[in-house]
């Protein structure tokens, strides 16, 4: 039987909403007055996680986080420009971007804008936990994209 979105999270095992630096929960929070676009909660976040496939590298978390801004159809340049000063220069030590991220995160931005499911921060993750990964990413047109 193919593995469950839930499940897969449960294996995956990421960080709690604790454990995030206060400015990071600023700017990629929902509940954030101050927050970008692609903001999303840190289990959906995850969610995006094993949907694209990717792993708990920094490599992987600028892609998640690029992709997630790009597929938010209220990102602007300035939205851009905001994360990418912060996470240079504002984020802690271990989560700060460098020039290498930013490639990445740019081509999750751009890959975010090309899926047909659009705002994919803000979909109810909870209405589909309980199906499997393939069968997610082909509803949400991820496998044309990965």
């Amino acid at each position: 039987m193919a593995e469950s979105l839930l499940h897969a999270y449960q294996r995956f095992g990421g960080i709690k909403q604790s454990e995030v630096p206060w400015i990071i929960w600023l700017l990629e929070n929902p509940e954030s007055p101050l927050a970008l676009a692609g903001a999303i909660p840190l289990k959906e976040h995850d969610y995006l996680h094993l949907l694209l496939d990717r792993g708990k590298s920094p490599e992987d978390e600028a892609f998640i986080i690029g992709f997630t801004m790009g597929n938010d159809i209220s990102l602007n340049q300035l939205h851009l420009w905001i994360f990418k000063w912060a996470s240079r220069f504002l984020y802690p030590k271990n989560y700060r971007f460098t020039e290498h991220h930013y490639e990445i995160f740019d081509a999750g931005v751009k890959q975010g804008k090309q899926l047909q499911t659009k705002n994919l921060c803000r979909f109810d993750f909870s209405t589909v936990e309980g199906a499997p990964l393939e069968e997610l990413r082909a509803v949400l047109k991820i496998d044309q994209i990965l």
